[in-house]
């Protein structure tokens, strides 16, 4: 099983510079839709609130960022994205990416936006990846900063107490991204029955610093209409002050017709 294992990671690490490039795709900026940016949804039962981003077209349809606060304002509970049911429909065939900022007053704090990636061919390694998918990219650093991400061979990695266990980064930088890090208990890299992949949870960093957090999950997932909420392992200690998750959500709503993708039990942590 160990020499499986290892050859596994071998094979992944050999083709993770051609994996990576093909994630990046041209990127796509919101609408200026002031309305939808606004838009406030109070739930009465427990005095929580949401706030919702501008809209950006996908497919047929939208797909926009949430921040869901507490009754006081104060405590971040989860942040996601909401990807409308006709939005997959007609999709593009060429791979693209969707800046998705947070609602412009109520959404800035620890998050900064979501780049939501759409690749109809998946990517490398074959039979593992190359499937169409999305990736749901939350960043807490800045679109500028993003950007100014350019390729690398190397990078140097984030003390390894603000990793979970076995967490793999892969290497190269991909650029306006950064690097990544693979779960290597996710069900599609068991070394000796690797199951088809449908979600799993990558980790992203730069230069040092943890940048994001990304759940990805294949096209026919969603339209298999998921309601799912995966528990994450979490590290010994944190970076920075922030509201960081311990789990990750994909459901179906079937009115209105929404899928949603969410960081979820958000939790305060004091970094060190």
């Amino acid at each position: 099983m160990k020499k499986n294992f290892n050859i596994l990671i071998s094979f992944l690490i050999v083709l993770t510079l051609v994996f990576f490039q093909s994630c990046q795709k041209d990127e796509i900026l919101p609408q200026q839709n002031e309305n939808a940016s606004l838009d406030v949804v109070l739930k009465k039962a427990d005095g929580t609130r949401t706030f919702y981003g501008p809209t950006v077209p996908l497919g047929n349809g939208v797909a926009r960022t949430w921040v869901q606060k507490d009754a006081s304002g104060e405590a971040l509970l989860e942040v996601g994205v909401n990807i409308s049911a006709k939005a997959l429909e007609n999709l593009p065939d060429e791979p693209v990416a969707l800046v998705l900022p947070f609602h412009k007053t109520k959404g800035q704090g620890f998050y900064n936006h979501v780049l939501l990636d759409w690749g109809p061919e998946g990517h490398e390694p074959p039979g593992v990846y190359d499937l169409a998918h999305f990736d749901v990219h939350f960043y807490i650093t800045s679109v500028e900063e993003r950007m100014a991400i350019g390729p690398q061979n190397s990078d140097p990695a984030p003390d390894p107490k603000y990793i979970p266990e076995f967490y793999l980064q892969l290497p190269g930088v991909v650029p306006e991204m950064g690097s990544h890090w693979i779960d290597l208990l996710s069900p599609e890299l068991d070394p000796v029955s690797p199951e088809v992949f449908t979600h799993t949870f990558i980790l992203g960093s730069f230069n040092g610093e943890l940048t994001f957090w990304e759940p990805m999950l294949t096209l026919d997932f969603l339209l298999g209409k998921p309601d799912i909420e995966v528990p994450l392992r979490q590290p010994s200690a944190w970076q920075h002050d922030g509201w960081y998750p311990t789990g990750y959500r994909i459901t179906w709503s079937e009115n209105p017709g929404t899928y949603t993708i969410a960081l979820t039990g958000l939790t305060w942590r004091q970094g060190e």
